[in-house]
């Protein structure tokens, strides 16, 4: 029964169970998936808000990631200076607590693949949405 599934339905158990897992990772802090995303993303490089924006389009509206950014400020893990959101010091600090636990989520998520599978259906994915997003049909 499950290889007849149409790959959307994968797609779509897969996205479900990552969204809880990430969740569960980083609910011991109070945070979501979303929250993570904003600490990871701010911890690679302070970032201006539209560009913020851009990087968590996928997940968020700017909406909620103004929810994200006033938990994150009240918390005083982000800060914004000259234009640009970058992480505090706490900021940081919460950041690397949370990092191993959601390096280990995401080993557990590519369990028993090899490095080749991994990157083999990462690739698939990525053809199949290029196929949908503005490529021409052939």
């Amino acid at each position: 029964m499950q290889q007849q599934r149409p790959v959307g339905w994968w797609v779509k158990r897969l996205d479900e169970l990552l969204e809880r897992g990430l969740d569960d990772v980083v609910a011991a802090e109070g945070l979501s998936r979303r929250h993570w995303q904003v600490l990871d993303t701010l911890a690679a490089a302070p970032s201006a808000r539209p560009d913020l924006d851009a990087a968590l389009a996928p997940f968020a509206t700017p909406a909620r990631v103004d929810g994200v950014l006033a938990d994150l400020a009240a918390r005083d893990w982000v800060e914004e200076h000259a234009g640009l959101l970058a992480l505090t010091h706490d900021g940081r600090g919460a950041h690397g607590r949370l990092a191993g636990a959601v390096a280990a989520f995401r080993r557990r998520v590519a369990e028993g693949l090899s490095a080749e599978e991994y990157a083999a259906t990462v690739a698939g994915l990525a053809r199949m949405v290029a196929n949908l997003e503005g490529q021409p049909r052939r």
